[in-house]
């Protein structure tokens, strides 16, 4: 480290240690989602709630990276921040409530007060690749920051017993697991009919089409690729049905968004992810959890895995055996075609269920309500 960057360092800290001289403000709370890009994830949807439910009581304030544009549905009551200014500095320590949806570590320059309670939703209610201490290799770095943000930790949000006995095991965390539900589940079961007229009306889509949206997940290669999913084919197989369908694309948004396709609309600009599985009939993926989303949605989920032996031989280690998930797996075109053709409703409904006992779901719509409730109990303390 340079003398420049040690003198600003010290400035930094020194400005730190201002901020934290004053009182906590009770009724602020900070959020962030996914390293401060989007208003989304359930960091979003506890905001949201906290807003409607209890309007002008408490200070709620986002933070975005620098040059990030506003999404336009970011509410008037939630004020926004730069990360990394000033202001942020001042925010984060003197806020009562820190919400965020991974890790912290030293970049975010948190130092946190006596007082200040951290609530910590992660960023899926359940996942096919292994995470944390069960990886099979993590850089040391890592795992220190992650070891150094879990002591910081005060509630740890779970979607499932699945993910419960997870964090137990291998988050390096051994306080309060709020069995609450997923925040970002919340819209996916107490009905997403404004949503999805929302989605439908941004993309010109006629509010009676129905929408299939096809979302891969991030490979080493950050070119966009679509992973031989033929558009064309797929809409006239949907096509051939009693509906009108529209088809979306979403690509992971570490990928470089430049698809141009006749017959799909590309919604990888989209702010949020879980809006688009809230509007979505049917889902396509691969190995992102968004298929657990559409599971609790009680919607269609296919997997379409051409590449399914490579990538799991190759992969950090996964929680499930593909094959025993309740999702239809096509290693093809020819087969995804056929499972549309021939969906078998009854018999994934009866697949699903199972899965959502055997998992030990605690989604029932009510997880920002429960958050909530644990903040006005903490308000005061």
């Amino acid at each position: 480290m340079s003398f420049i960057e040690k003198l600003k360092l010290l400035r930094l800290k020194l400005y730190i240690f201002l901020f934290r001289c004053r009182k906590l403000e009770n009724n602020k709370i900070i959020f962030w989602a996914n390293n401060f890009k989007h208003f989304g994830d359930s960091p979003k949807y506890i905001a949201l709630y906290l807003l409607k439910h209890y309007p002008g009581k408490f200070d709620l304030v986002w933070i975005f990276e620098n040059g990030k544009e506003i999404p336009e549905d970011l509410p008037e009551g939630i004020r926004v921040v730069k990360y990394f200014s000033l202001d942020y500095l001042r925010e984060l320590h003197t806020a009562k409530f820190v919400i965020c949806n991974a890790r912290t570590g030293q970049g975010h320059m948190w130092y946190k007060r006596k007082g200040q309670r951290y609530i910590q939703t992660w960023h899926s209610s359940l996942r096919l690749k292994k995470i944390e201490g069960d990886a099979p290799t993590l850089p040391q770095s890592y795992v220190e920051a992650a070891k150094a943000d879990s002591k910081k930790i005060d509630l740890l949000l779970s979607g499932c017993e699945f993910s419960t006995n997870i964090f137990k095991n291998a988050f390096w965390y051994s306080g309060e697991i709020a069995k609450f539900g997923t925040p970002r589940s919340d819209v996916l079961i107490n009905g997403s009919t404004e949503t999805k007229e929302k989605v439908f009306e941004h993309y010109g889509i006629a509010q009676n089409n129905k929408l299939l949206l096809y979302a891969p997940t991030f490979r080493d290669n950050k070119n966009a690729d679509i992973f031989g999913m033929d558009f064309e084919k797929l809409s006239s197989t949907l096509a051939k049905g009693e509906n009108n369908w529209s088809v979306g694309c979403r690509l992971h948004p570490n990928i470089t968004d430049n698809l141009s396709n006749e017959f799909a609309i590309s919604m990888s600009k989209y702010s949020d992810m879980q809006e688009l599985v809230a509007a979505a009939d049917i889902l396509i993926t691969d190995y992102s959890s968004c298929m657990f989303d559409m599971a609790v949605a009680n919607k269609l989920c296919i997997l379409y895995a051409p590449d399914l032996q490579s990538y799991t031989s190759n992969e950090r280690g996964l929680y499930f055996d593909i094959s025993e998930l309740p999702f239809p797996i096509a290693k093809n075109m020819d087969e995804l075609l056929k499972i549309i053709e021939n969906f078998d409703n009854k018999q994934y409904e009866s697949d699903l269920k199972a899965f959502m006992n055997k998992i030990g779901s605690y989604e029932d719509g009510n997880a920002s309500k429960m958050v909530a409730e644990y903040i006005i109990k903490n308000t005061n303390k």
